[in-house]
C-alpha cells in the first residue's frame, strides 16, 4: 500500500473541498447582490390612473377608513411607492385629507414615475465576444437562436450597480431593445458632461426663474373634475362640484406639474382658479367640429337615409346635444303590424316577459291573455315565481323604436355593440357598480372581474361596456350558485350570463344553465372558472348574435335583422332589458368622460308604423280582473247555467204571481266591486237589470238580467 499516494489524494481532497466551500459562498454572495439589484436604487412616485379605488391595509385586504368610510383613491391621486414586492399590490403611502396614511394598491391602477437618472456606458473597446446573460452569470440571451455575443464599443444603459459584480443593463442588439446583465469589469461607464458655462447657467437660471407664461387652452372630454389643488377635492358651484364639459375655454398658468395644470377660467359668469388633469387639457381655442354634423348636414343625412318624420323629431334633439353621435337607419323591409303579431305573446310562444313581485305586482304590464287564468285569478310564472308574460301594450311600447329615442341614455339600445378599444376599465367598473363584481376579484385569482372583460372583449370582438351590463343583467348584484362554482348538481361550474338557462316555474333555470356551461368544449367550456365563463359567454354572444347581425341591445331582444331566425333567437327574455342595459352602458360611458365621442346607433325602421309612438301602459292601476265567481236571481234557474267565463247575458223565467226577486252576485276577485245587485220590483213581461262588476282598476263588465215575468 502506498500511504504517499493516499496522503496526497486526501490533500488534493482537501483542496478541492476548500474550493467547492468558496464558491458557494461566492455564489451566495452574487445572489444577494442580485436580489439587491432588484430593489429601487431611488425613491418612485405614482399617480392614480382609475376612480374610485379601495386603498387597503394588505395586499387584497380590508379597505382602509377615513371617519368611519372607505376611502375612495380618485383618478389623480399622487403617491410614493414604498415597494414593489408585490407585483399585484403596490406598498404606497399617501396623503388623504391632510392626514398621511401607507397601504395598498392595485398595481395596474397606478402610474408610477421613477426618480432614478440611470448612467450610460459602453463595451470597452478591446472586449470582444462578450455574453449578453439574462441573470448574474446566468445563460446567454438569445437572438435568432444563437447567443448574443457583444462586441467592443456596445453602447448601453446602467440600470443597476447593486450587484458590483455583474451590472444590469439595457442595450438595443438588431435594432432590437434587451435587458440583462454583462461582467462589470468589462464595462466602461461614460463621463458625466461638462458643466455649463457661467453665461449659460445665468441664462438658464433666468428663463427658469420668470414667471411662467400662460397659454390658451380647453376641456376636450366631458364631466371634468376642476380642483382646488393639484389631485386634491373639486372645486364647487353652488354646493356641487363643478364638472367641466368638452369645448370649456380656460387660461393655462403653470404647467411645472406635467399632471396637474393650473388654471383659470370662466364658469357661470364667474372666475376661478383651480387645478386640471393635464391630459383633458388641449392648446388653443375649441372649435365646435362640423364633420358633417352642422344642422343643414345633418337634415341632409336623415332625408338621405329616409328616416321617418316622427324618428327625426327626436334625432334632432339628440343631434343637439351630441353632435358627434351618428345615427343609421336600418330600413328591415318588415311591416309594423306584422312585427307586432309575431312578437306579442301567444299560447305555445312566450317570449317577452316582466317582472312582478308582491310590493310591486305590475299588474298593468302583464298579459290578460296568456298565462292568466281569470276564473281563478292566478298568473302563471315562466322563470322562477316572479316573471310573467307581458301585455300586448307592454311589448309595442318596448318594441316601438322611437321609445328609444326620448332621451341620452335609452338610445344606447342602438349602440352597435362591436369592440372599442376606447371604452375603459373604469367604465366598466362604473357599470359593475353595486355588484360583488365591483373593483374585486375571484377567489384566487390575481385579475379582477373588470380586467377579465376587458379581455374577454378583446377576443370576442365583443364592447367591453356590453359585456358588463349583459352579466350584471343576468346575474344581478349578489352571488349566486351560478357564480360561486358552488352549486350541488354542478359544483366547480360558472355562467355568468345565464345561457342555456332556459324559462321553468320550478325555478331551475340557474341549474340549467350551468348544465350547459358544464356540456361540450365550444365556447371554452366548460367553464370550471370564472374567468373562461366570462370569456366564452362573450364568445359565444359575439359568434351566436353580434356577428349574425343582431349587434344591438335591441336587435338581440327582437329579432328583426338575423333572417334566418325572424323574430326568434332572442337572447334576453325580460322585455325591458334593452333599455334597462342601455342605461347602464350611458352610464359608464359618462364615468369615463367619452360621451362626446363618435358613437354610431344602428336604429329599425319599420313600414307603415302609426305616426305616434306607442304608450307606456300604467305599471299598477290595480287588479284588472272584473269577472263574477257568483250570480244568483232568486232560486230561479238561469240560461245560460252560470259560469265564469265571457258569458254576459242571462235569462231568468218567473210566474206572473212573482212580484220581486232578489239578484246576488259576487266578484272573483276580493278588491273589485259589484253594483245593481238587491231585491227588485217586477212588472209583468219583460224585466231587464244590469250588474256591473268593477275591477280595482276601474275596469268594468257589465252583465245583463233579463227576467220574464208571467
Amino acid at each position: 500500500m502506498n500511504t504517499s499516494n493516499c496522503a496526497n489524494n486526501k490533500k488534493t481532497r482537501n483542496i478541492v473541498s476548500l474550493v467547492m466551500l468558496l464558491w458557494a459562498v461566492l455564489c451566495i454572495i452574487i445572489t444577494g447582490f442580485y436580489v439587491g439589484g432588484n430593489k429601487a436604487e431611488a425613491a418612485s412616485t405614482g399617480t392614480l390612473i382609475e376612480d374610485y379605488v379601495y386603498f387597503r391595509d394588505a395586499p387584497s385586504g380590508n379597505t382602509i377608513k377615513y371617519n368611519g368610510k372607505d376611502i375612495l383613491l380618485r383618478k389623480g391621486q399622487k403617491m410614493t411607492i414604498v415597494s414593489t414586492s408585490n407585483k399585484t399590490w403596490y406598498k404606497v403611502s399617501l396623503t388623504y385629507r391632510k392626514k398621511s396614511y401607507t397601504g395598498y394598491i392595485y398595481s395596474k391602477f397606478i402610474k408610477v414615475t421613477t426618480t432614478a437618472s440611470y448612467k450610460t456606458g459602453h463595451l470597452a473597446k478591446n472586449e470582444n465576444y462578450v455574453y449578453f446573460r439574462k441573470t448574474p452569470s446566468g445563460t446567454p440571451i438569445t437572438y435568432n437562436n444563437a447567443p448574443i455575443m457583444l462586441m467592443g464599443g456596445q453602447k448601453m444603459t446602467i440600470l443597476s450597480t447593486a450587484n458590483k459584480t455583474w451590472y444590469k443593463v439595457k442595450l438595443t442588439y438588431k435594432s432590437k431593445s434587451y435587458t440583462g446583465y454583462v461582467y462589470s469589469s468589462f464595462i466602461v461607464i461614460d463621463k458625466a458632461k461638462t458643466k455649463p458655462t457661467k453665461a449659460t447657467t445665468k441664462a438658464t437660471t433666468q428663463a427658469t426663474t420668470q414667471a411662467p407664461k400662460s397659454t390658451s387652452g380647453y376641456i376636450n372630454e366631458n364631466y371634468v373634475y376642476f380642483r382646488k389643488t393639484a389631485g386634491g377635492t373639486p372645486i364647487t358651484y353652488n354646493g356641487k362640484s363643478i364638472m367641466l364639459m368638452l369645448g370649456q375655454n380656460l387660461t393655462v398658468t403653470d404647467k411645472s406639474d406635467k399632471t396637474w395644470y393650473k388654471v383659470k377660467l370662466t364658469y357661470k359668469s364667474k372666475s376661478y382658479t383651480g387645478y386640471v388633469y393635464s391630459s383633458y387639457i388641449t392648446a388653443g381655442t375649441y372649435k365646435t367640429p362640423d364633420n358633417g354634423k352642422s344642422d343643414a348636414a345633418f337634415e341632409k343625412q336623415l332625408t338621405s337615409q329616409k328616416f321617418p318624420e316622427s324618428y327625426k323629431v327626436l334625432l334632432r334633439k339628440l343631434h343637439k346635444e351630441h353632435p358627434n353621435w351618428v345615427f343609421k337607419a336600418v330600413h328591415t323591409n318588415l311591416e309594423w303590424s306584422d312585427v307586432v303579431k309575431n312578437e306579442v305573446n301567444v299560447k305555445g310562444r312566450v317570449t317577452n316577459l316582466v317582472n312582478g313581485t308582491s310590493l310591486y305586482p305590475n299588474y298593468g304590464w302583464r298579459s290578460q291573455t296568456v298565462g292568466y287564468n281569470y276564473k281563478t285569478d292566478t298568473y302563471s310564472s315562466y322563470d322562477g315565481s316572479t316573471w310573467f308574460a307581458a301585455s300586448d301594450d307592454l311589448i309595442k311600447y318596448y318594441l316601438d323604436p322611437r321609445t328609444y329615442l326620448s332621451s341620452s341614455s335609452s338610445v344606447f339600445a342602438f349602440e352597435k355593440l362591436s369592440y372599442d378599444s376606447s371604452q375603459t376599465r373604469s367604465g366598466v367598473e362604473a357599470i359593475l357598480s353595486g355588484t360583488f363584481m365591483h373593483n374585486s376579484r375571484p377567489s384566487g385569482s390575481s385579475s379582477t372581474y373588470s380586467s377579465m372583460i376587458i379581455t374577454a372583449a378583446k377576443k370576442s370582438g365583443v364592447s367591453p361596456y356590453h359585456i358588463a351590463s349583459r352579466i350584471k343583467q343576468e346575474v344581478g348584484g349578489s352571488m349566486t350558485s351560478g357564480t360561486n362554482g358552488k352549486n350541488a348538481s354542478y359544483p366547480g361550474i360558472y355562467n355568468f350570463y345565464n345561457i342555456g338557462a332556459f324559462q321553468s316555474a320550478a325555478g331551475n333555470a340557474i341549474t340549467n344553465g350551468l348544465k350547459w356551461a358544464a356540456s361540450g368544449t365550444t365556447y371554452n367550456r366548460p367553464w370550471t372558472s370564472p374567468s373562461k365563463s366570462i370569456i366564452g359567454g362573450a364568445i359565444y354572444i359575439g359568434e351566436a348574435y353580434i356577428n349574425v347581425g343582431q349587434n344591438t341591445l335591441y336587435t338581440q331582444k327582437f329579432n328583426v335583422t338575423y333572417k334566418d331566425c325572424l323574430y326568434w333567437h332572442q337572447y334576453m327574455g325580460n322585455v325591458q332589458a334593452p333599455r334597462t342595459e342601455a342605461a347602464k352602458v350611458y352610464e359608464a360611458y359618462k364615468a369615463s368622460g367619452a360621451l362626446n365621442k363618435s358613437i354610431t346607433f344602428a336604429i329599425p325602421v319599420y313600414k307603415n308604423m302609426p305616426a305616434a309612438t306607442a304608450k307606456m301602459p300604467a305599471a299598477d292601476p290595480g287588479n284588472q280582473n272584473n269577472y263574477l265567481k257568483s250570480l244568483k236571481v232568486g232560486s230561479a234557474k238561469l240560461s245560460p247555467t252560470f259560469a265564469i267565463n265571457k258569458t254576459t247575458t242571462y235569462t231568468v223565467n218567473v210566474a206572473a204571481s212573482v212580484g220581486s226577486i232578489k239578484i246576488a252576485a259576487s266578484p272573483v276577485n276580493r278588491y273589485a266591486t259589484v253594483s245593481g245587485t238587491g231585491t227588485k220590483k217586477l212588472k209583468k213581461g219583460k224585466n231587464t237589470f244590469k250588474i256591473v262588476c268593477k275591477s280595482q282598476s276601474k275596469k268594468a263588465r257589465t252583465y245583463t238580467i233579463i227576467i220574464n215575468r208571467g
